[in-house]
């Protein structure tokens, strides 16, 4: 039976462990939210304070709009998980009680019986009978086995069920604290309805502001198309000094290292920022006051503080550093056959040649002067193939 105890308790420490690891992934996730909402409210009120109604302000909303949905899920998860074990543990103390009972009655009768049926005189004749004094003292360590047996066994059931009784109040404390969390969140979401309204009301401003989107369009759309270009031409001539077709056939040793755990950090790697929020995303986004029109991105927008620094998201060689006209600078830094792209970077503090670290400062985000809000642009490619960096970047 102590066997069995003990297989009991492995249980249901490894249940809470699992339980433990999932809550704290969806704190994490629920803490991100936060941040990212933190932020998008600090960035937009340095928009609002300069210039209201921008795109680049819409973007920052939207983000904010985003972030709380997901805060509000995150929650309800939370919620659900919680319910869920406080529903087990409570199944597990009803089973516990009924153990403990059935055992306090055993006991009971156990003492009944010896009352009525044993007197001392009777126990030691039943020792005594023992054919041998070896049989004796088996029979007298039986008679005290049963009796510590069943002290023993109701104390260890009314302890384990202590344990399970103040586990289900941490709960029940727990479930109270995501109950009220989720009361706030569920005020916020009049915020939320305030934000989505003040969203629309934007829009129709920026529909008014037609011919200066469409300037913001064309020029965004350039500096991806001379970035791009930039990006390819510097390919081929690696592959031309190399006397490859492609760059894969000539990769040191080295190289085909830092590639291979590259990849193999997909998904985890750090952001180029420290702080920031993606405001445009991988792919054809569209432009907020521009029906059926959208700019392409070949990689992603993030915006961040004044005077945050971009940093490399992996080791690697700097293979170029070069201005684009509107955007400032744009560092190269090759890992294996991967590149890793940092545009609008000002105050380069990297070279042709240099090996970086991963978190290495390269430069400086630029900051918009009218909004006071940095942004720094990260593409990652392999070779000549654009890859969507969030799916690369830790989330």
């Amino acid at each position: 039976m102590r066997r069995e105890h003990a297989i009991f308790l492995i249980i249901i420490v490894v249940q809470a462990a699992g339980f433990g690891q999932t809550k704290e992934e969806l704190q994490a996730r629920r803490q991100k939210a936060f941040d990212e909402i933190k932020l998008a409210r600090e960035l937009m009120e340095k928009t609002t304070r300069e210039r209201a109604g921008s795109v680049q302000q819409l973007r920052l909303l939207q983000k904010g709009i985003n972030s709380r949905a997901r805060l509000i899920g995150t929650l309800e998860s939370e919620m659900r998980i919680i319910d869920e074990e406080i529903t087990d543990t409570r199944k597990e103390i009803g089973n516990l009680l009924a153990e403990n009972k059935k055992n306090k009655q055993e006991y009971a009768r156990l003492v009944y019986y010896a009352y009525r049926n044993q007197t001392n005189y009777e126990k030691l004749m039943y020792i005594l009978a023992g054919t041998s004094i070896s049989q004796a003292y088996q029979r007298f360590k039986y008679m005290k086995y049963i009796s510590d047996y069943r002290i023993g066994k109701a104390k260890e059931i009314e302890e384990l069920v202590e344990a399970l009784e103040r586990k289900n109040e941490e709960l029940n404390d727990l479930r109270n604290d995501k109950l009220r969390v989720l009361e706030e969140k569920d005020r916020e979401q009049g915020e939320l309805v305030r934000e989505r309204g003040q969203k629309a009301r934007m829009i129709e401003n920026l529909k008014k502001q037609e011919n200066q989107l469409k300037k913001e369009i064309e020029e965004k759309e350039r500096i991806t198309k001379e970035l791009e270009a930039k990006i390819r031409e510097i390919i081929e001539e690696e592959a031309r000094k190399l006397n490859a077709k492609n760059i894969y056939a000539a990769l040191t040793p080295e190289q085909e290292l830092i590639g291979n755990d590259f990849r193999k950090n997909k998904g985890i790697l750090p952001w180029p920022v420290e702080r920031g929020i993606i405001t445009m995303g991988f792919g054809d986004n569209e432009v907020p006051g521009l029906v059926g029109s959208s700019v392409k991105n070949n990689g992603i927008d993030i915006h961040s503080e004044p005077g945050t620094r971009v940093r490399s998201v992996f080791a690697g060689e700097v293979t170029k550093v070069f201005p684009i006209l509107g955007a400032n600078y744009a560092v190269l830094i090759r890992h294996g056959e991967f590149l890793t792209v940092y545009q609008n970077v000002v105050n380069v503090r990297v070279k042709i040649g240099d090996k970086v670290l991963t978190k290495e400062n390269l430069g400086d985000a630029y900051t918009d002067e009218v909004h006071d809000v940095a942004m720094v642009h990260f593409e990652v490619w392999r070779e000549k193939t654009i890859m969507n960096p969030e799916e690369w970047l830790s989330k």
